[in-house]
């Protein structure tokens, strides 16, 4: 009887153990990233003198039974096309609503890059974009300032004289108004990294 007692208290802690472990551990469909979720992709802009609304993220972290998780490391990581702002942080910790807020500083473009842009949470990937892109793109690079080659690049697209790629933010396809939305605050306010 005793060692029966004894397995059946352990039986019990493993499970509890397995249960407050699944409490943390992300489920990648009860997760969000917002606005990229809607944009089908990430969108990073120089950081001075505001940066544009389109490259500030909530990412909201839940597990599988939907129940926020707080206290998740959050980390964003992308390849070499895009260039980081220095005072560009892309790893945060969630609030008690499952939620960290990342603003996404650079430049530069990938278009339809498997696997470029991803998002994990706990160690777990949440999110794969093939997609992150810049109002601060040229044609060639991100120069960390948005300025009159990142506006003739834009126009060549928004005309259809360029493929609808790198200033595709929305990756619908075409350079449109919801796109010349996204470049404006940058370009207009001649948005930088600089100190």
């Amino acid at each position: 009887v005793t060692t029966m007692k004894k397995l059946l208290g352990a039986l019990a802690a493993i499970a509890l153990c397995s249960t407050i472990a699944a409490a943390e551990v992300p489920d990648e469909a009860n997760c969000t990233v917002s606005p990229a979720d809607a944009l089908n992709g990430l969108v990073f802009s120089p950081l001075n003198p505001t940066p544009a609304p389109a490259s500030i993220n909530t990412i909201t972290v839940r597990n599988s039974a939907n129940v926020p998780i707080n206290n998740a490391t959050v980390v964003i990581s992308v390849g070499a096309n895009t260039t980081l702002c220095g005072a560009t942080v892309l790893t945060g910790v969630t609030n008690a609503s499952g939620q960290v807020v990342l603003t996404l500083g650079g430049g530069g473009c990938a278009h339809n890059v498997a696997n470029y842009g991803l998002v994990s949470a706990n160690g777990v990937t949440i999110r794969r974009y093939s997609n992150c892109k810049s109002p601060d793109y040229d044609g060639a690079s991100g120069n960390l300032a948005v300025g009159l080659a990142d506006l003739t690049q834009f126009s060549s697209e928004f005309l259809d004289n360029a493929p609808n790629e790198c200033h595709d933010y929305d990756n619908n396809a075409n350079t449109g108004l919801e796109d010349v939305i996204i470049f404006g605050t940058p370009f207009t306010s001649a948005a930088s990294c600089a100190p």
